[in-house]
């Protein structure tokens, strides 16, 4: 179940196969009997490797079509993400007393206190209603997935994507030391994540390339995500009722969690600067050059006995049952050969991949 594309398929079989493969870990991660904390954090994980998936396809999308289904994942992830977000904030408050030292000390212990009760204890409270609405979404979203379909030929029918994402997070790079607001280093913080998660969808063009850009970009998120966690404490202990935390103690959070921020944006500047070094277009010509290069050199390789399906059987199934189903559909079907190659939709080759357990490990290491 990697998060990656396969350079022996076209990019809207490896779109739906990936959708799939997500879909079923959100529900397996819903449905397990392990600690609800462990299963949120998952699946709010999955959820956002299925919408960086989602907009790496956007241009060849219908813009209304790309707004719908951005909207529906974001709201399966809203409603698991109460009891989440509480136990973010509880992190961040013994990140921050780590950081800063006695200083945070005594407000620290008054707002540790007043998260476990609303957690219920140091780990997040999840109500099963939730729960159940959640896989009840999803289940609609799976359907709505299997009807998309994309426009393009080759690389180009993400490229588009990659280079807006991309052309994004260069602009809210700079907007965020322009403007210094929480707001802006939010949004910087999520193109960040979505650039890294594309990265990792590409790596099969250069593995060790692809592992050290990933690498230095999901770093870079950890930092300003870090940032974003102090934002949102701040936010909480303004609008925490009096009473419960005094001013004094309002104030000493507010200040330690500036000093600790400006540290944290200090540190992801030039991080900043390495990675959004190159321009947009140039970074999507290069990414094609990559890709189409893989896929020649694959086409090279000798051909290979397939192997047991493994934990992407499921998945792969329900991709190649919807790509017989639109082989009798001629006027749905989209021309989209790998490296430039012009192959009807019908006629691109679909070979299963090794075992999956290894790339599966190597997936949960990089997205933890």
């Amino acid at each position: 179940m990697a998060y990656r594309f396969k350079l022996n398929e076209s990019f809207e079989e490896g779109f739906r196969r990936i959708a799939f493969e997500q879909r079923d870990r959100v529900e397996s991660q819903l449905r397990s009997p392990n600690e609800h904390a462990v299963a949120v954090h998952e699946t709010r994980k999955a959820l956002k490797r299925l919408r960086a998936l989602l907009r790496l396809v956007r241009p060849t999308l219908r813009e209304h079509v790309f707004g719908e289904e951005n909207a529906h994942l974001r709201e399966i992830a809203r409603i698991l993400s109460g009891a989440r977000d509480r136990h973010v904030l509880l992190e961040t408050v013994i990140k921050l007393e780590g950081a800063c030292g006695p200083a945070a000390k005594g407000a620290g212990d008054t707002l540790r206190e007043i998260l476990q009760t609303a957690n219920g204890g140091n780990t997040p409270n999840v109500d099963a209603a939730a729960i159940q609405l959640a896989l009840e979404r999803l289940a609609v979203a799976e359907e709505r997935f299997s009807e998309l379909r994309l426009i393009g030929r080759g690389f180009e029918a993400i490229g588009p994507g990659l280079e807006a994402s991309y052309r994004k997070g260069r602009r809210t790079f700079r907007g965020a030391y322009a403007e210094g607001t929480d707001d802006n280093f939010h949004e910087w913080r999520k193109s960040v994540q979505q650039h890294w998660r594309h990265m990792m969808l590409l790596s099969n063009a250069w593995p060790d390339y692809f592992a050290a850009r990933v690498s230095e970009a999901r770093g870079l998120s950890q930092i300003v995500g870090g940032d974003h966690d102090l934002a949102l404490l701040k936010a909480f202990v303004r609008a925490e009722p009096t009473g419960r935390i005094s001013a004094a103690q309002a104030n000493t959070i507010e200040k330690l969690a500036r000093q600790r921020q400006k540290q944290l944006r200090a540190m992801a500047q030039p991080m900043g600067v390495r990675l959004y070094a190159e321009g947009a277009k140039g970074l999507h010509r290069r990414m094609a050059r990559y890709w189409q290069s893989a896929v020649a050199r694959k086409e090279q390789e000798p051909e290979k006995a397939p192997p047991s399906k493994g934990g992407e059987g499921k998945a792969q199934a329900r991709a190649a049952a919807f790509k017989l189903s639109t082989q009798t559909q001629p006027e749905a079907r989209i021309d989209q050969g790998q490296g430039g190659a012009h192959l009807p939709h019908h006629e691109v080759p679909v070979r299963q991949s090794q075992s999956s357990i290894p790339r599966h490990r190597e997936e949960q290491k990089m997205d933890k």
